[in-house]
């Protein structure tokens, strides 16, 4: 028996100006480890990692036919999945996960595919082996005909109740470990599951997902998994948290000081902007001494309006203050910025430039970088915006979203600079002009202000 598990494209063609980095899709690896340990021939295509079109990804999964394809799906890729599953040429079971299909799967279910489809929402390591062994032990939420709907919530045996437990074969991924451009390798690593925070643009949102549990490793499962990677990959000294929210609340972060003190390495994770609000300089202090070099803060707006209405912290004082407790333990920063919320004006805009310029201005004062990543707001399946909106009436087309060629030309990067339209009150131009310029903070240059020294690649790499 052969199953193929994908990473889903993100672009049709293969686009020859894309030079991001791409990350490990351990998720997939997690199912891909567990059906490969029940004995079960399996192979992961990341066609993100490799830039494969969706004619040579078709014409690859139609050479092998397998009997099972597992794939994730998006809403910025829901018509590339979507194409991909009508173009196989025989009949096969195909199980599609991911966030989105909670409310995708609708439409998922009227793909013209011959075979089986069977959509899981929730995790998908325990019930993907049952479905390909036929051996379910619970019943789906929904069917029509051949076509069934899996939702695995607390409530569900699927449910993997400790994620500590979870076997994971590194092999399977071709882009870990990395080399950073900034000289350090780096591999990935994910602690936890689900999200404390309700933000309105995030499909993770904790209102929105009362059903699902919040779950972390333990600190002895971390460090066990950290020694894993330094004994598969000694030149490793750098780790990535993946996590949605790693440093979250007070006990996370000593928690995070107390895994990485073990080790001499560098670690990046992301971090909410009110995680520090009563951590003091000590603790500060003890986390840049475990290594932690960047941290990943989702500041997205200056404005206390649109702060609010996103269900984020609406003090923009207690945000800098929060933030300069970072700089001023020597850690680094990257903010992202979203421009284009529904209801945002100019007057929003500039708030939220000039929060950044400020970000950035005491970042120097303090010797340390602070870098940001800006996009253009678009709504996703899943999110209390998307809700609010479908519920005025507004005609959403959001899975029929392109690269944004205009704004990827403007700001010199091609990864995420989608769009499925304008929703601020502001024309594009103008919504353009605000992205530009909050990226232009980083003068042109992607890892501005960061360090360089004691990065060097060891020999022979």
């Amino acid at each position: 028996m052969k199953i193929i598990i994908i990473n889903s494209p993100l672009f049709r063609e293969k686009n020859t100006l894309y030079d991001e980095d791409s990350l490990p899709p351990i998720g997939l690896g997690y199912i891909a480890t567990i059906l490969q340990n029940d004995g079960i021939d399996v192979k992961l295509i990341d066609a993100v990692h490799q830039r494969i079109p969706l004619a040579d990804l078709v014409e690859t999964v139609n050479a092998i036919k397998p009997e099972f394809i597992a794939s994730n799906i998006f809403t910025t890729n829901y018509e590339l999945v979507k194409d991909f599953a009508e173009a196989i040429n025989f009949d096969t079971h195909f199980i599609i996960g991911g966030l989105s299909t909670k409310q995708l799967y609708k439409d998922i279910l009227t793909w013209k595919v011959s075979g089986p489809i069977d959509i899981v929402t929730g995790d998908g390591e325990l019930i993907t082996l049952d479905i390909i062994k036929n051996h379910l032990q619970e019943a789906p939420f929904f069917t029509q005909g051949n076509r069934r709907v899996f939702l695995i919530d607390s409530k569900s045996k699927y449910e993997v109740k400790d994620v500590s437990d979870v076997p994971l074969d590194r092999s399977f991924f071709l882009n870990e470990p990395v080399i950073h451009p900034l000289g350090f390798i780096e591999a990935n690593i994910v602690t936890s599951r689900g999200c404390i925070y309700n933000c309105t643009f995030c499909a993770a949102a904790r209102a929105l997902n009362k059903d699902y549990s919040v779950r972390e490793k333990s600190e002895i499962s971390i460090v066990w998994e950290l020694n894993e990677i330094l004994e598969a990959y000694p030149t490793v000294n750098s780790i990535r948290v993946l996590d949605d929210l790693f440093l979250k609340t007070n006990a996370t972060v000593q928690k995070a000081i107390n895994v990485f003190s073990n080790f001499n390495l560098k670690w990046r994770s992301m971090a909410h902007v009110m995680t520090f609000n009563n951590v003091d300089d000590s603790i500060m202090a003890a986390l840049k001494e475990s290594g932690c070099y960047e941290l990943f803060i989702g500041i997205e707006s200056g404005s206390p309006k649109i702060l609010g209405e996103i269900k984020k912290t609406k003090n923009v004082d207690t945000i800098i203050a929060n933030l300069t407790k970072i700089f001023k333990a020597g850690i680094n920063m990257k903010g992202y910025f979203i421009y284009g919320f529904p209801n945002e004006t100019a007057e929003d805009m500039e708030m939220t430039y000039q929060l950044a310029v400020k970000l950035k201005e005491l970042s120097i004062s303090f010797g340390v970088s602070f870098r940001t990543s800006v996009f253009q707001y678009r709504p996703y399946h899943g999110t209390q915006i998307y809700h609010d909106l479908e519920a005025k009436g507004n005609n959403l087309k959001v899975t029929q979203i392109q690269p944004n060629q205009d704004l990827s030309g403007l700001v010199g990067r091609l990864q995420f600079n989608f769009h499925s339209g304008n929703y601020s009150k502001v024309d594009e131009n103008l919504l353009h002009d605000y992205i530009y310029r909050t990226i232009n903070l980083n003068d042109g240059r992607i890892f501005a202000g960061l360090e360089t020294k004691n990065t060097a690649l060891p020999k022979g790499m």
